[in-house]
């Protein structure tokens, strides 16, 4: 039982999840499809992977999404006793996001752990937690008048986990937003970003005789990048992002289990979008 909570904290502490972007809404019946490679690494830890995602316009109003999904090539420490391994397919979240008008908008996410959430052994983080969950809120973003090629898109919304494997997160409150700007002389975008996620309530799981409080409200997760965006042109482009993370788990409880967040991380990701 222990080693089996342990590899699920490791699990759930490298899951990634987010909203597409904070930027507008395909338009005119349109379509797109993105994929891309991801490495993260922290000291002797690191993981790799492909993630693909797919995106339509259903109505001038309505986006539905595909997203998340892909295979982990990857996820293991180095080290003596560690095992290699932590290779698999990665989960599918299903993404909607409502335009109440050109700015703001309603956004939902539910995650279906479809992926492998099986450690290999010792030092492997599997490419899923098999966590079910949704995260909704609101987006809003506008250009700035005032800096012509220049805007910004926010995002305020609730991520609530539901139990799994006798484990069950704190709702997470989860912020973020990021500055655009595209040159004039080239269809060149650069991007600077960030992420802030709290913990709002007590994690919880249960370890075989009762439901165990860990106390960890007020834990937080940051997130940096800076990217840039290349128009190919008017239906391809590329993107590649330098990403930073750090968390800090508000542990009050003695008890060795700890559900984690996205951990700490230096990585990067490339993918290329392709519109229809």
């Amino acid at each position: 039982m222990i080693k089996k909570v342990i590899l699920l904290a490791a699990a759930i502490a490298t899951s990634s999840f987010a909203t597409w972007d904070y930027f507008g809404l395909l338009q005119n019946n349109q379509g797109s499809a993105k994929a891309g490679i991801y490495y993260d690494t922290d000291d002797d830890w690191s993981q790799m992977g492909l993630k693909v995602a797919a995106r339509m316009n259903a109505t001038p109003q309505l986006e539905l999404s595909l997203q998340g999904f892909g295979y982990q090539f990857w996820g293991e420490t180095d080290c003596d006793a560690c095992s290699e391994g932590g290779s698999g397919l990665r989960d599918l979240a299903i993404g909607v996001r409502y335009a109440l008008d050109p700015e703001l908008y309603f956004f939902l996410d539910f995650n279906l752990p479809i992926g492998k959430d099986k450690a290999k052994g010792v030092g492997t983080t599997a490419p899923s937690s098999h966590e079910m969950f949704l995260y909704f809120g609101a987006q809003h973003h506008k250009n700035i008048e005032s800096i012509k090629g220049a805007a910004y898109g926010t995002e305020a919304g609730i991520f609530w986990g539901f139990e799994h494997h006798n484990v069950e997160r704190g709702l997470e409150l989860r912020l973020g937003g990021e500055f655009d700007y595209t040159l004039p002389s080239m269809p060149l975008t650069l991007a600077l970003g960030g992420q802030f996620w709290l913990r709002l309530f007590k994690s919880e799981y249960d370890n075989g005789n009762k439901d165990v409080d860990l106390h960890d409200d007020w834990s937080n997760q940051f997130k940096f990048w800076i990217g840039a965006t290349y128009a190919v042109n008017s239906n391809i482009s590329v993107n590649g992002q330098i990403i930073a993370r750090s968390a800090d788990i508000k542990k009050k409880s003695k008890d060795p289990f700890t559900i984690g967040m996205e951990g700490d991380a230096l990585g990067f990701t490339f993918d290329v979008e392709f519109k229809f």
